[in-house]
């Protein structure tokens, strides 16, 4: 629609926060009765406290514009979008429709994982992000408001507006720009190009990852052919997939499409979505969003040439905001239990920035912990630019994969925290001596040895003790010290 958008909504009956309870009672009526215009116009003024046709027939043609009413001086009728709202009683279909019709309802949202706010810096919001805007109604900003409030996205205290918890997933996903497809729907290129705001120029490649505009990767669509030259393994919920490079080209090499594999492969906290294609149809099935578990560089089946080899695990999660906030907690631990456990502990005089020590067993599906024990992997590396805490060294194997590894410093089979500060960047050898106990860590990043000489090793990492850790330059990412203290008691090391 672009230019014909509106910049202003145009309220309906019930006040702020009800205008979908009423709108809902006429559209059955609508529904049912099959009213003329006249006789919609007359219902309305039977059950609100609306008494001019002209005030009402505005209304009603707003709810035309957006696609739910067909209207004529014979007949009112609801459109399939308007049936399909009132029978699925979905706020995502009628948020859909405001958003196709008017300006600015995104920017609310986004404004509003900021912090909450009134109308008037919701106003100040919209206007910045869309300069087009000149608000002749100062009362626009709050219609914006009424709507997302009926539909149970924003509550309002004080004067003050904030997101619901459906609020703020929908406002997440939002901000991703990444849409949600429907599991085991059919779609054809120009569909998911849409859908995506993307190209893919003649045909849609196998790996297709695409770059945000911070230049990091945003998603991934991965596609199966039926017909295809890998010899995918596509069965169950983990299967196989081979990477990108046809074999007449022999070898696969680490192109920009497998390293995107690769990286997510070690963590990586870039959605995936997963199309097959039949070998009879143009169109492709969305099977859903994948976590990619597993790379390598082997030699495949024919013993002819190394390919990439994925192991891949369908994912329990329909909403690609849903997998990047379970991502982006692993830094932030913005979860309610979080919240509520750092009230307790502030009740008992504690700091109330001290972290939890353990999870709840039930704070997370298996999917979600999935999802965030593999953010924790990539986060912690990351923070540590890839490199080991205690030696300073990386190293990549044959398959592009970084061999450093994500320790838990409160071990994880206690069910330590998938949490930034409850991590390390170790290699796999100071891995193995810190879960072991050889290593521990002190409040101020220092390295103790077990005072253990008469094992075998003592003496190589004897040499690493008072050594200081290299570690994050942001505080925020490094160990805290409730972590620390827990590892060295569960090692028997004296507190320094």
């Amino acid at each position: 629609m672009g230019e014909e958008k509106r910049n202003i909504a145009v309220r309906f009956f019930g006040g702020a926060g009800n205008y979908t309870v009423v709108l809902e009672e006429f559209c059955h009526h609508v529904l049912t009765e099959d009213p003329d215009l006249e006789g919609a116009l007359e219902w309305v003024k039977a059950n609100t406290r609306a008494t001019s046709d002209a005030g009402i027939t505005d209304r009603l043609r707003f709810l035309e514009s957006i696609g739910l009413l067909a209207l004529d001086d014979e007949r009112v009728t609801l459109t399939d979008r308007g049936i399909r709202w009132v029978s699925e009683s979905d706020p995502a279909i009628l948020f859909d429709a405001l958003t196709e019709t008017v300006r600015g309802f995104e920017t609310v949202l986004e404004a509003l994982l900021e912090g909450p706010q009134t109308d008037a810096e919701l106003g100040d919001a919209i206007a910045a992000d869309h300069p087009e805007f000149d608000w002749t109604d100062p009362a626009g900003p709050a219609q914006h408001r009424g709507w997302l409030q009926s539909l149970g996205y924003v509550e309002r205290s004080d004067g003050l507006n904030s997101l619901t918890e459906s609020g703020e997933r929908l406002a997440r996903r939002v901000a991703s720009g990444l849409p949600t497809l429907e599991r085991g729907a059919d779609y054809a290129q120009s569909d998911l190009e849409a859908a995506f705001e993307t190209s893919f120029g003649s045909y849609i490649k196998g790996i297709n990852p695409r770059t945000g505009d911070d230049g990091e990767l945003a998603y991934v669509i991965v596609k199966a052919r039926e017909d295809g030259p890998y010899g995918d393994d596509l069965e169950g919920e983990r299967f196989t997939y081979i990477g990108e490079g046809v074999p007449a080209k022999g070898d696969q090499q680490l192109t920009p499409a497998n390293r995107a594999l690769v990286d997510r492969a070690e963590g990586g906290v870039a959605p995936v979505y997963f199309f097959y294609q039949p070998a009879d149809a143009d169109r492709l099935r969305y099977e859903g969003l994948i976590d990619v578990v597993g790379a390598e560089y082997v030699t495949d089946p024919d013993g002819e040439r190394l390919v990439y080899r994925f192991t891949m695990e369908r994912l329990e999660i329909e909403d690609p905001a849903e997998f990047e906030t379970l991502a982006d907690s692993v830094v932030d631990g913005d979860t309610e239990i979080e919240r509520e456990s750092a009230e307790s502990d502030a009740s008992d005089d504690l700091d109330e920035s001290e972290p939890p020590l353990t999870a709840d067993a039930d704070e997370f599906t298996a999917t979600q912990r999935r999802v965030r024990s593999s953010a924790f992997a990539k986060r912690v590396r990351d923070a540590y630019d890839q490199r080991c805490a205690i030696c300073g060294t990386s190293r990549e194997s044959p398959a592009g994969t970084v061999d450093i590894e994500a320790a838990h410093v409160y071990p994880k089979r206690e069910n330590g925290r998938d949490h930034v500060r409850n991590g390390l960047a170790l290699c796999r050898l100071h891995h193995w001596a810190f879960d072991a106990g050889w290593l521990a860590v002190t409040d101020d990043y220092r390295v103790l040895v077990a005072d253990r000489p008469d094992l075998e090793g003592y003496e190589e990492f004897a040499r690493l003790e008072g050594e200081k850790l290299t570690l994050p330059s942001a505080e925020a990412e490094r160990p805290h010290a409730k972590f620390l203290a827990a590892h060295r008691a569960r090692h028997g090391f004296e507190s320094p």
